[in-house]
């Protein structure tokens, strides 16, 4: 019989590892595992970028709530709608009509190669984010009265200098690169621990770094 000592075991190691973070049962379930098995666990792994998403999306939910007081029965209302909201619609990840509009995008984005600074993918695709925020998107085309924040997920000081990097306008001469440095210009602010509701400018998109709850 062949001994494969070298990816072999590298894979054995993690899969087994983790699951028995989540299982606390200390079991070769890499050994277990068949075609059928591993096809299986494919799809359910498909739809963990949705999962994280949809937990980040209710962290922000929850907090949004408790930034702008709101009652029992409107924070009910809203994380039901969160909750609903099918993870392919064309609206905003939250979206509140009353007591105060507000509308959020949440990014679930890791700084690449474990490093400070977000690829260029990453970049791109959270400032589409802040310019649909400011300019509309799917059936909200006006935002204009509306509060807007960027949840982005809370990796520590790797997040801080990736966001400082994310909001530096670039030397760019390119028509994105121009949009985007508009954007950075004066329409992009990081939320400060000390500002209230009356400190915020509709005119802005306020990024928000946030742990899962």
């Amino acid at each position: 019989m062949t001994i494969l000592n070298g990816r072999n075991t590298l894979l054995k190691n993690r899969i087994n590892q983790h699951l028995y973070k989540l299982t606390g049962n200390d079991i070769d379930y890499y050994s277990r595992l068949k075609q059928n098995d591993l096809i299986e666990l494919k799809t359910v792994l498909a739809d963990i970028n949705n999962v994280f998403t949809f937990k980040l999306t209710i962290s922000a939910a929850k907090w949004i709530c408790k930034y702008f007081n709101l009652g029992k029965e409107d924070k009910i209302k809203i994380l039901k709608n969160v909750d609903k909201a099918s993870p392919n619609s064309k609206g905003f990840d939250i979206d509140i009509k009353e007591p105060f509009k507000i509308i959020a995008e949440v990014k679930c984005v890791s700084p690449i190669k474990n490093g400070p600074k977000f690829g260029v993918a990453q970049h791109d695709s959270i400032m589409e984010d802040i310019h649909k925020l400011i300019y509309g998107k799917g059936n909200l085309v006006d935002t204009t009265n509306f509060f807007k924040f960027l949840f982005i997920i809370d990796l520590g000081d790797r997040s801080d200098k990736a966001i400082r990097q994310l909001i530096k306008e670039t030397k760019g001469t390119t028509p994105k690169a121009n949009k985007y440095n508009e954007l950075k210009s004066d329409k992009i602010l990081l939320l400060k621990d000390n500002m209230n509701i009356n400190d915020l400018d509709t005119k802005k998109v306020y990024l928000k770094k946030l742990k899962i709850d």
